[in-house]
């Protein structure tokens, strides 16, 4: 069997792993990143990456593609892992969450990576649009469920008095059995916090463990356990409705 053939064996291998519903929501993933790559380039495109499960998919998809682990139409792949990785830390960060990004970025190996100190989605854009002024697209972990019922598209523009660029939601439809599903099959490493009851990530001092999953024993279950994805956010001490001006951890 040649390579071609080989690794298209291996693509669908991976893809039917998952549960039906998942490889559409896959499938539809791959096509957005794809779309992206038509529209801006290469070099055109980032990614807002804060070590949370959300973005961590995106990185995920995003490698799998340019290593060919998942199927693609774009001619050269490879090409992805040039990609700008930005991470806007905040003194009131989980330390887990800190060292989780730096361990992720070297089992995935993207070198183009910047780290900036605020907690802003906005001014994070200020910066990394002023030091790579070719960027168009910047993909997010945003799925409906952040959303509260507002409509937001794929490719979604800023607004306002925000830097000029396009807000890229590869994962929009996918729900928190989705996110799961995906890191447990295909055994992606992921925070240790997720495995200690934290449903949901934010800032240390407005995220708490989910109480959904605390056991009569006062430990608390993995995150994955949950059974209702309405209260994925039930950690969260905080609202999210100022969610266009956090860099959310999810």
């Amino acid at each position: 069997m040649d390579q071609k053939k080989e690794i298209q064996k291996t693509n669908h291998k991976i893809i039917n792993s998952f549960s039906t519903g998942l490889q559409t929501k896959v499938k539809t993933s791959i096509s957005i990143i794809e779309e992206a790559v038509t529209r801006y380039g290469y070099e055109g495109l980032s990614l807002s990456y804060n070590g949370g499960k959300d973005c961590l998919i995106i990185l995920d998809l995003i490698h799998s593609i340019a290593t060919g682990i998942l199927p693609t139409n774009l001619t050269s792949p490879e090409k992805l892992k040039e990609i700008v990785l930005f991470y806007l830390k905040d003194e009131d960060d989980f330390e887990e969450i800190d060292e989780f990004v730096n361990t992720s970025l070297r089992i995935y190996d993207f070198r183009n990576y910047t780290k900036f100190e605020t907690n802003s989605l906005k001014q994070g854009l200020i910066y990394i649009l002023k030091e790579s002024p070719k960027l168009q697209g910047i993909f997010i972990g945003t799925r409906v469920a952040d959303l509260k019922g507002r409509k937001q598209p794929v490719f979604a523009p800023t607004n306002g008095d925000w830097p000029e660029s396009i807000r890229i939601s590869p994962i929009m439809e996918w729900n928190y059995a989705d996110v799961w599903e995906y890191l447990l099959t295909k055994k992606v490493s992921y925070c240790e916090l997720y495995d200690q009851g934290y449903s949901s990530l934010g800032l240390k001092s407005q995220t708490k463990q989910n109480p959904l999953l605390k056991q009569k024993n006062g430990e608390f279950l993995p995150a994955w356990v949950l059974s209702q994805k309405s209260s994925e956010r039930d950690g969260r001490i905080l609202s999210l409705s100022n969610s266009s001006t956090s860099s959310q951890i999810h």
